[in-house]
């Protein structure tokens, strides 16, 4: 069989030339379809990597506000003179090699002194300024509400 005969043998009324163009061309249509669809899956994972980035950036800008309000020295000095506390003593402070003593004397911890109740004004004076940013970052969502157990229905009672 020569070339000539290859591209003028009929199979069921088709030439065998054609029938392997049409293959060809079936399997790059089938391939760039699936390539397009994995492009647009990437993408859409991309896109949502991308927006969860912005998210812990507001909430890092959110946390980040809230420990600067939580490390104002007046509002630890304030914390510090509501439960009593003193500087440490000199007499008090130990060496590395001295904590052993300390855990073998077992001393007992003292029972926690109680904080005087602070006025809400108070606690708002010292309240962190909001962001510019964080105007537009949404309330957390609130916990469902605890649903009421229901009464046991009595035997025989329709449901």
């Amino acid at each position: 069989m020569s070339l000539s005969g290859l591209f003028n043998r009929r199979v069921r009324g088709f030439r065998v030339v054609e029938v392997v163009g049409w293959c060809v061309v079936l399997a790059l249509i089938t391939g760039l379809y699936l390539a397009k669809t994995f492009a647009w899956r990437e993408r859409q994972q991309i896109t949502d990597i991308e927006q969860e980035i912005q998210d812990e950036g507001v909430r890092k800008r959110l946390l980040e506000a809230e420990v600067a309000h939580l490390e104002q020295p007046r509002r630890i000095e304030q914390l510090a003179l509501m439960m009593q506390l003193k500087p440490i003593a000199p007499d008090h402070e130990i060496t590395e090699d001295a904590l052993i003593d300390v855990a073998r004397r077992r001393e007992l911890p003292r029972a926690p002194v109680s904080a005087a109740p602070v006025s809400p004004e108070a606690l708002a004076a010292d309240a962190p300024e909001a962001l510019p940013d964080d105007a537009s970052v949404p309330p957390p969502p609130q916990p469902p509400a605890p649903q009421a157990p229901q009464a046991p229905k009595a035997p025989g009672a329709p449901r």
